[in-house]
């Protein structure tokens, strides 16, 4: 395996930049970087795969030469465990079979998957953007027992998240209205509670780092189940439906993705949703007027025209209403 100079690795960089920054679709592309990395390292098979940004799920953008059972196993849990072990995910740095730790052949990838495929050699990175998160996997084998050369590697490593983001599956923009339907915005949340900006998607005011709905739609997706709610900007302002969406899959940068657009209350008040989503809570009157500072009479009256608004029978029937239809506040500010 002949070794590229520094400066032949560099031009093949800046191609595969080029190339993985088209506007074309996203197989087409990871085709298309197949061919230059050819240049660092001769490989007689290789594979881009994607993650789902929600489930971890793997999907294949290209590959060439790998059969149908070698690929299943890159694709299994099993490898996806091994990487982490490795701490491929963290490092986003390549890994040839001569840089694993101990004997490659005691690796169950490299031991009972790949050597018995024919391959020698090779070498895995996942695919890791700027801001953390592992969008994908590159894997490049070959039937040589020669290593890539160092040059070969830090090139590759260095077009890390180049190619991250070509395998990003939230570029794409069918992803995006399949998950977010008619929000006007949506942002991720990562699994220390932090907003990600998701391409594409308009930001918000009620998205700022530290926010009270940041704070809260990261408790609520802690939970591990999707809820809709209602937040309001401030007391003057339209309502907005928010929903929040957890991202389930293991080694996720997202905890949940989040997203809002205006909300139809019908005609319901600010101070009666305050009053519908404490009743629905399980307070009484009582408990309710002690949250809001109002008196028991009051909130006795918010009741009546709360029923009468949403032609319900009683109390329980109304509170209901609210959790099914998501007329709930997110939030209410108490001061018992």
């Amino acid at each position: 395996m002949s070794s590229p100079s520094l400066t032949q690795a560099m031009d093949v960089v800046g191609r595969v930049a080029a190339v993985a920054s088209e506007q074309a679709p996203q197989a087409a592309r990871a085709s298309a970087v197949f061919e230059e990395l050819r240049k660092l390292i001769p490989f007689d098979a290789a594979e881009i795969n994607t993650l789902h940004p929600i489930t971890g799920e793997v999907t294949p953008l290209a590959s060439v030469g790998y059969d149908s059972d070698v690929l299943s196993h890159l694709h299994s849990q099993r490898f996806t465990e091994l990487m982490k072990a490795l701490a491929l995910p963290i490092t986003g740095r390549p890994v040839r079979m001569k840089d694993l730790p101990g004997d490659p052949f005691d690796n169950w990838a490299v031991g009972d998957v790949l050597v018995p495929a024919g391959y020698s050699e090779g070498l895995t990175m996942c695919l890791r953007t700027t801001d953390g998160r592992v969008t994908g996997v590159i894997n490049l084998s070959t039937t040589s027992p020669e290593h890539p050369s160092d040059i070969a590697r830090d090139a590759i490593s260095s077009l890390c998240s180049v190619l991250a983001n070509m395998a990003d599956q939230t570029q794409s923009g069918k992803w995006l209205s399949m998950l977010i339907g008619s929000g006007q915005s949506a942002v991720g949340i990562s699994a220390d509670g932090n907003p990600i900006a998701l391409p594409g998607l308009p930001d918000h005011d009620l998205f700022k780092p530290g926010s009270d709905l940041i704070s809260y739609a990261h408790q609520n997706a802690s939970m591990n189940s999707w809820s809709s709610f209602i937040w309001p900007q401030d007391l003057n302002d339209d309502m907005f439906r928010i929903r929040v969406m957890p991202c389930r899959g293991d080694n996720q940068p997202m905890s949940a993705v989040i997203s809002l657009d205006i909300a139809d209350v019908g005609p319901l008040t600010h101070r009666e949703l305050e009053v519908l989503t404490l009743a629905a809570n399980g307070l009484s009157n009582l408990e309710i007027g002690a949250a809001l500072q109002i008196s028991s009479r009051t909130v006795g009256s918010h009741i009546e025209h709360i029923l009468d608004k949403l032609g319900a029978p009683n109390r329980a029937a109304a509170a209901a209403r609210a959790i099914t239809e998501g007329l709930i506040l997110g939030q209410v500010k108490r001061f018992d």
